[in-house]
């Protein structure tokens, strides 16, 4: 069985308005205020409350009405009262939709929204979503009605009034009801019921309980639908309101006819057109009619089925001529066209926004990926600039110290070679002489005079042969006493020159003569310690000393310098790092031992023991 929505449409709409606007409302209130309100105020406080109650009370002429709410609007505007700017719009909305103006009602409804949301009024928000819903409701868009129904109930859920929240939650059942989804209205109605019982508001539990019963009419439940519809009945007789009575017991009427009980049937319907012919309702007095044509040709009752027909046609004309219905389609053609145009226009306006919001965020996300690139770019040329001086600066001072390396290593054999010359020169000139003027006065002796000639003869020969033989090896070997000093002595002065660097030398050798494998050994070691200054010490003044210890057979090159110092252990974990590991093992390889003294910002020194072998002592 489908019961009639149309009907049913209509009573909920005149329910939406107990809960929106009509509740409440008292023309007397209005009537008493305008006399305050020619007189003028001095308190803005006082002014928008009783711009509000004029407004919201005034029921008698809508167009004073809207003048007070337009001019509660501009007031909250000049003061940005953001919550009586949500009121005023509110309340016009209201009365513009009265007035048939849906149009501009939407408008009224979406400004007030804006302000509930601007002054975070929870109450507003939820009641101007459910306002808009109403529009919708009205002009036969369920689904959409339907969604900001919902939103309304989302929010007004947050809040304490209960009363709205029911309200909304029963349009949005009967939303349902009226697009045939009864299990989703079903669920509405009975949470709308529980609110309405709660708050103690008896005509919403009244409506409640006939929307329940129409679920249940149309679901093929009667039993259930009869009790609650007849439930409704009694309480509405209670408070004299007979345009639902009319319309509940024309849905008794359906599910009698469902059962085939057409007397009962017909005997409820006639007792809805009493009661709408009593109190004067066109329209319930039209509906009535048209379903008593309808049980009365089912009866095959001919006559009286015309006889119906005719009056349901008659009334039905005079609540709704020709006119009028193409006005009421139009202006709703018109209304969902702009509504329609409306949302399209701020959705593309949001979409505009969100495409302004990206392609900013975009353009400052490229440009900060640009900054990072370059700045890193920027470091890492820095960085490869820095290394590349500093072993175009380790090359120079390498190839600096190598270059001098030669050139004293050369001297000290330049060196060597010239004294090995001048002491053979000396014993093939000297001695050689020497001996061969005595070999030939041995030679003039007589053997009667001298009996061992011959063993003279043979020592004199050895003589010559030996020192001829040393002469030789002199000459064609490299001395091993000569040259060390004076190439450290050569490196320091160029490295004064040439680095800008202040060197101390102070050496204590003695009289000792040092092998010459020694002091190639001792050269590189000062040579080393000196580079690794150089290099990583940033250093500006040195201080070398050399002192041999001849008894111990030991040689101690001590370094000092003023520059940045470093942590020997941290240099320890890193495999040296700046020479000292060569240095270390070369070191260790003659036995000798390397000790450091450095800290961070007091400099560095650096002592090396060396056993040595001293070939001669020079007297």
């Amino acid at each position: 069985m489908k019961t009639s929505i149309k009907a049913f449409h209509l009573l909920m709409g005149f329910f939406c308005l107990i809960i929106g606007t009509v509740y409440g409302q008292n023309q007397r209130i209005a009537d008493s205020l305008k006399i305050i309100y020619e007189q003028g105020y001095n308190d803005d406080s006082i002014r928008f409350e009783h711009l509000r109650k004029l407004a919201f009370n005034e029921v008698n002429d809508l167009s004073l009405s809207i003048k007070y709410a337009d001019e509660l609007i501009e007031l909250a505007k000049k003061k940005e009262n953001n919550l009586y700017l949500f009121r005023g719009h509110h309340i016009k909305g209201y009365k513009l939709r009265d007035f048939g103006e849906l149009d501009s009602a939407t408008d009224a409804f979406i400004n007030a929204l804006h302000a509930a949301q601007k002054a975070q009024f929870k109450p507003g928000i939820g009641t101007s979503y459910s306002s808009i819903a109403d529009v919708y409701k009205i002009s036969g868009n369920h689904d959409v009605a339907i969604q900001y129904y919902k939103k309304a109930i989302g929010i007004l859920r947050e809040s304490s009034d209960s009363l709205t929240l029911a309200g909304i939650i029963l349009n949005t059942g009967d939303e349902y009801l009226t697009i045939q989804k009864y299990d989703s209205a079903l669920l509405f109605f009975e949470e709308s019921g529980e609110l309405f019982r709660k708050v103690n508001y008896p005509i919403g539990s009244v409506y409640n309980l006939g929307n329940m019963g129409m679920v249940y009419a149309n679901t093929g439940k009667y039993t259930l639908a009869q009790d609650c519809i007849n439930e409704a009945i009694q309480m509405l007789e209670t408070s004299e309101d007979f345009y639902p009575i009319c319309f509940y017991l024309l849905t008794i009427s359906d599910i009698y006819k469902d059962k085939e009980d057409h007397a009962n049937a017909i005997q409820t319907a006639k007792r809805s057109l009493d009661i709408a012919e009593r109190h004067g309702m066109k329209q319930q007095i039209s509906d009535a009619n048209q379903k008593l044509y309808e049980l009365y040709e089912l009866k095959k009752d001919d006559q009286k089925a015309l006889s119906h027909y005719k009056a349901h046609i008659a009334f039905r004309d005079s609540v709704n001529n020709l006119e009028s219905v193409q006005n009421l389609a139009d202006l709703r053609t018109n209304f969902e066209i702009n509504l329609r145009e409306k949302e399209i226009s701020i959705l593309e306006k949001e979409q505009k926004l969100d495409r302004g919001y990206i392609l900013i965020s975009l353009v400052l996300l490229l440009f900060a990926v640009v900054l990072i690139l370059y700045f890193r770019q920027n470091l890492k040329n820095t960085k490869l600039l820095a290394l590349s001086q500093r072993k175009a600066h380790e090359r120079d001072i390498e190839n600096l110290l190598n270059k001098q390396e030669t050139k004293a290593l050369q001297a000290m054999l330049n060196g060597s070679e010239q004294e090995r010359k001048r002491i053979a020169q000396d014993l093939h000139n000297h001695f050689g002489s020497l001996m061969a003027t005595i070999k030939v006065n041995v030679n003039a002796i007589e053997e009667n005079q001298a009996p061992n000639k011959p063993t003279l003869e043979k020592l004199v020969n050895k003589a010559c042969n030996d020192i001829r033989s040393i002469s030789h090896e002199l000459n064609m070997g490299i001395s091993e006493n000569f040259g060390l000093v004076p190439a450290i002595k050569e490196l320091i002065q160029h490295l004064q020159v040439a680095k800008d660097i202040s060197v101390e030398l102070s050496c204590s050798v003695g009289d000792s003569q040092l092998e010459l494998e020694d002091e190639i050994l001792i050269y590189r070691v000062v040579q080393e310690l000196i580079s690794n200054a150089l290099k990583h010490a940033q250093a500006t003044k040195l201080s070398v000393m050399l002192t041999c210890f001849e008894d111990d057979e030991l040689i101690n090159i001590l370094i000092e310098d003023n520059g940045k110092g470093f942590s020997p252990e941290k240099i320890a974990k890193k495999s040296s790092g700046i020479g000292l590991d060569s240095l270390t093992k070369m070191i260790e390889e003659r036995s000798g031992e390397l000790k450091i003294d450095s800290h961070p910002k007091r400099g560095t020194t650096i002592s090396v023991d060396l056993p040595i072998h001293i070939s001669q002592v020079i007297l």
